[in-house]
């Protein structure tokens, strides 16, 4: 036995080194990553004024005098309801090449921009950003905050007004189009290595819950997708990819899943840890706290996000001492899976309280605390996946020496009475019958959530407003339709239709009204477009697009001529009112002869569109490409 125990120690040891090292080559990468950022790009100086006063326009801010500025030594100004102005100078190195401004922080509420030629002291633009509005009005679709300069400037004054519920950050960067580019592939690899390493944490736990129906296990799996949505939250990828449209959701969207990660590692702790049995002081405090968490988790949905925050904040300063002491306490006893969870709580508290005292503008870090938080996310759900599994293995050696016990109990017992034979292999029938009757379970579950997942990716592909196909299934067969073009040699067209004056009618009668005009316009091309291989989309906003397979360009005008028709007569009733409006139409045709010509297509058809647009509206222009 004892041996056996050394050799357990030893493999853990060995474990323990490899995780170590696995770690250290993310963080070595993350600082890689933020070296290359760094000499590839340029932070100018900035200057921050807090207006805590009276209401400032631009012009004001112009003529504060230079000792109302103070230099922005940290990246992290902290929380305040106050605005911030920043202003920055950038000189440009060669004028005839592209720039870019990045924002590096996806959560600021409102930012108002306007760059300014030092020479000139004229307005070259602006540019109003932050994740209270839509994701589609960003200059550039980007998960940070991502705006071109203008080109042919030497020298441009920049001028930045913050308001914010968070942390007032203003990590700025300047770079060449190139540059960005380069290092946008390797940050996107990172991000992408780290979703996919947390996906396919989750989804072999939850595997090993839905087999073994093992408590733990999927407590661990909701832990490591909440884990991960508060980390693509704070990057940005779940306002661009999961609810671009939603302002409310994205306001709150870190304070609901750090609230559930907080109660899930708890519950998470309270299970490896045993410590119902070991401390039922430790057990009570922390099952406390995760029902705060717990309330807050809807609570954050009602009250200000600005005092929520500083809750979330402190819940994980009450939780983690609990927790870290609960765990030592049993590793010092000896306790291998106390050890090894003591290890991947003290990583991920390392990288908790880098990004908490970042964001408290507390303390500046040379590394970005979003890459320590992913490294320490990485490396602390490894360990406690071994702890899991040496939790699991400590109970499958329990649940062994019970069974052979019982096995050497029902020997003795055979040998004193023949029927014990009998009893046993029944109970072995027994065994195998509930053995199948699981297999055909897990069969059918898995067949059950196949479909399931059928029916989910068919829905997503759907408009929920006007019941057309949306811009994800139109990129997806766009595609196909170039290649079945080039592929047999037959002409494609493509429309893009835009409602005319469409703002106008929701600046007039509402949202609703505007919802039921994209409606009505939408059984409109229904009623027109109804060739199976015809494909109608909702492409965003007011703007829809058809592929019309196999029909040339005389055809596609003919056909759009009829829908413009059809949209200018129709009348739409709304609430006792009469709503009408029209279309412009760009459409164009092609015999597709290389996949080049995917965008180019597009494109001509979007510009056919804006000529329409600029010859007075309600028309089509149809254009051979």
């Amino acid at each position: 036995m004892e041996a056996n125990h050394i050799l357990a120690r030893n493999k853990s040891s060995w474990i323990a080194g490899i995780v170590f090292l696995f770690g250290l080559s993310l963080l070595l990468l993350t600082m890689a990553l933020t070296k290359k950022g760094s000499d590839a790009s340029v932070a100018p100086e900035l200057f921050y004024y807090e207006q805590t006063q009276q209401f400032l326009e631009l012009p004001q801010v112009l003529e504060l005098s230079e000792d109302k500025w103070e230099k922005a030594t940290k990246r992290n100004s902290g929380v305040s309801k106050n605005p911030y102005w920043f202003k920055a100078n950038f000189k440009t190195p060669n004028p005839s090449l592209s720039y870019l401004m990045e924002i590096n922080y996806g959560l600021l509420d409102h930012v108002d921009i306007w760059m300014i030629d030092a020479d000139t002291q004229e307005i070259v633009a602006t540019y109003t950003v932050g994740d209270a509005q839509n994701f589609e009005y960003r200059p550039v679709q980007y998960e940070q905050f991502l705006l071109p300069i203008p080109e042919n400037i030497k020298r441009i004054d920049i001028y930045f007004k913050v308001s914010t519920k968070g942390p007032v950050k203003m990590p700025m960067r300047i770079w060449l189009d190139s540059d960005f580019l380069e290092y946008s592939g390797a940050h996107k690899l990172f991000i992408g290595l780290f979703f996919g390493y947390m996906m396919a944490m989750a989804v072999a736990n939850l595997f090993i819950f839905a087999t073994t129906k093992n408590k733990t296990a999927g407590i661990y799996t909701c832990y490591v997708f909440c884990f991960a949505m508060v980390v693509a939250t704070l990057h940005g990828v779940s306002f661009r990819f999961f609810w671009p449209d939603n302002i409310w959701f994205q306001e709150r969207a870190i304070l609901f899943f750090a609230c559930l990660t907080i109660a899930l590692i708890i519950q998470l702790s309270v299970d490896i840890l045993e410590l119902k049995r070991t401390s039922k002081r430790l057990y009570l405090t922390l099952n406390a706290i995760k029902y705060v968490c717990f309330i807050m988790f809807f609570a954050s949905s009602i009250f200000p996000y600005e005092i929520m925050i500083k809750g979330v904040l402190l819940m994980i300063a009450l939780s983690a001492p609990f927790i870290v002491v609960s765990a030592v306490s049993l590793a010092i006893n000896g306790s291998l899976v106390a050890q090894f969870f003591t290890a991947a709580w003290g990583v991920l508290l390392l990288s908790g309280l880098t990004t908490t005292f970042e964001n408290l503008g507390l303390y500046e870090f040379p590394i970005d605390g979003s890459y320590l938080l992913m490294v320490g996310a990485i490396t602390e759900t490894m360990l406690l996946a071994l702890a899991l599994a040496m939790s699991f293995s400590s109970q499958y050696k329990e649940t062994e020496t019970a069974r052979a016990s019982a096995i050497e109990s029902e020997r003795q017992a055979i040998l004193a009475k023949d029927d014990l034979l009998r009893v046993q292999e029944k109970a072995k029938q027994e065994l195998e019958y509930r053995v199948e009757e699981r297999t055909l379970e897990l069969e059918i579950a898995l067949r059950e959530l196949s479909e399931a997942n059928n029916e989910l990716e068919r829905l997503s592909a759907i408009d929920p407003l006007t019941g057309l196909m949306n811009r994800r299934y139109f990129d997806k067969r766009y595609i196909a339709e170039i290649r079945r073009s080039r592929r047999e040699r037959t002409p494609l067209s493509v429309a893009v239709l835009d409602i005319d004056y469409f703002k106008k009618v929701n600046d007039e009668f509402g949202h609703l009204a505007g919802d039921e005009c994209l409606k009505t316009f939408a059984i409109i091309l229904q009623q027109n477009i109804k060739r199976p291989a015809d494909v109608i989309c909702r492409y965003g906003g007011e703007e829809f697009v058809a592929l019309l397979p196999n029909t040339d360009l005389s055809g596609a005008k003919k056909l759009m001529e009829n829908i413009r028709k059809a949209t200018e007569e129709h009348d739409t009733k709304y609430q006792s009112k009469h709503l009408s409006f029209t279309v412009s139409i760009g459409v164009t045709s092609r015999v597709v002869a290389t996949e080049d010509e995917q965008k180019l297509l597009f494109g001509f058809a979007d510009k056919l569109l804006y000529q329409a647009k600029q010859n007075g509206r309600n028309v089509v222009i149809a254009e051979d490409y």
